[in-house]
């Protein structure tokens, strides 16, 4: 693993380099493994170790990672992202966290910029930008606009949240929050890690210097089910799951309110007319998909 000056170059202050344990929470990721793991192992700054959370896939995402100087924790089972975070941080020896997801690629200086942003122990967490490596289709383009995982190219000493796709933490402070919420099991637990850090007094940084690279590559299908996943929480952090009809009708509404006011009249006013199918077909997908949530939870008793 990388070894370098034990001093952090980028942020306000310089600081000392502290001990980093870098974990990659794994799903049937083998398609892009090879490439996540190659940019974690040629990091600038230090890195004490590298654990790969493997959360019960069953493609060759283990057997591409056994190559790689990596330590590799397997669940027996899918148990979700924010399990496989607590294992990760559960089993970490660092007093420092880094998180990158298993669909990207750092460049190499993105740990060391993340870590110049610890100024003080006020600071809980720095994340970094993340962008959208693959273009060539309509969904990878859509995806790039209306599930972007960033917060532009400013600095932000006080980020509104931070992105799980890449991120560091304080050990520490994630245990005093309470680690991970396991309920969320595809998304949403970085807000909700976000919003108990705050709650606490802590800061959270942005640090755009930071980057990586997302290769995932979406279908209309893919974009529009992992769209619909994060409408569950929303832009206000609440729980929109339809979990009665009152809910099921609101939920509806604000998505068609979404699409005329934030969807078909942006893209009709920035030329972007090739998404206007796909805008349209957002509300429709997901208002199948929380009827179907709807009537599933229903039958198993789950909504009364």
């Amino acid at each position: 693993m990388a070894r370098l000056p034990a001093i952090c170059q980028y942020g306000k202050i310089s600081c000392m380099a502290q001990k980093v344990s870098l974990y990659i929470p794994c799903y049937n990721a083998g398609e892009y493994i090879d490439r996540c793991l190659m940019g974690a192992t040629t990091q600038t700054y230090p890195v004490a170790e590298i654990l790969l959370v493997d959360d019960g896939s069953g493609d060759d995402t283990v057997s591409k990672a056994s190559k790689y100087n990596v330590r590799i924790i397997r669940h027996g089972e899918n148990r979700g992202l924010a399990a496989a975070r607590n294992t990760a941080v559960m089993n970490a020896s660092g007093d420092f966290v880094a998180s990158l997801d298993a669909d990207c690629a750092a460049s190499s200086e993105w740990l060391e910029r993340l870590m110049g942003g610890f100024s003080d122990e006020s600071v809980a967490g720095v994340g970094g930008k993340l962008l959208e490596g693959r273009r060539s289709g309509v969904a990878d383009r859509w995806r790039a606009v209306y599930m972007r995982q960033n917060w532009g190219d400013l600095r932000s000493a006080d980020a509104r949240f931070l992105f799980g796709s890449n991120n560091v933490f304080r050990k520490g402070a994630v245990k005093e929050a309470g680690m991970y919420d396991a309920r969320y099991r595809t998304n949403g637990e970085d807000y909700d890690m976000s919003m108990r850090l705050k709650a606490r007094g802590y800061r959270l940084v942005y640090e755009p210097a930071a980057v990586v690279v997302h290769l995932r590559t979406d279908t209309a299908r893919s974009a529009l089910n992992t769209h619909w996943r994060w409408t569950f929480i929303g832009t206000t952090g609440t729980d929109r799951s339809p979990e009665s009809l009152y809910n099921l009708a609101c939920k509806t509404y604000d998505n068609l309110v979404y699409l005329f006011r934030d969807m078909l009249w942006n893209d009709i006013k920035n030329g972007r007319a090739e998404f206007i199918p796909m805008d349209i077909a957002s509300w429709f997908h997901h208002l199948f998909r929380d009827m179907g949530y709807y009537i599933s939870n229903k039958r198993k008793g789950a909504i009364k």
